[in-house]
C-alpha cells in the first residue's frame, strides 16, 4: 500500500470520527511493520480535521531530486 493510500484511509476514517488509536490498530493489524506509526497517523488526523484535502505532499522549495543516469555518471 502507498503512502498516499494510507493518507486517504486515514482521511477517510477521520471523516466517520474514528480516533487515530483505532486507524492505527487496524492498519497496524493488517500491514503490520509496513503501517504508518501512531504519531503519523494522530498527525494526518489532525492535519484532516483542520480541513487538509489533498493526500499528497505539498511541494517543498529546495534543490530539485537529480537521478543517477549513465549521463550523470560520464560527466
Amino acid at each position: 500500500m502507498t503512502t498516499e493510500n494510507f493518507r486517504f484511509y486515514i482521511k477517510v476514517r477521520t471523516a466517520l470520527r474514528i480516533p487515530a488509536r483505532v486507524i492505527y490498530d487496524e492498519l497496524n493489524s493488517v500491514y503490520g511493520d509496513e503501517a504508518p506509526g501512531l504519531s503519523t497517523i494522530e498527525r494526518w488526523s489532525k492535519l484532516f480535521r483542520d480541513g487538509r484535502e489533498e493526500v499528497e505532499d505539498k511541494p517543498r522549495p529546495g534543490r530539485p531530486i537529480s537521478e543517477t543516469t549513465t549521463e550523470n555518471i560520464e560527466q
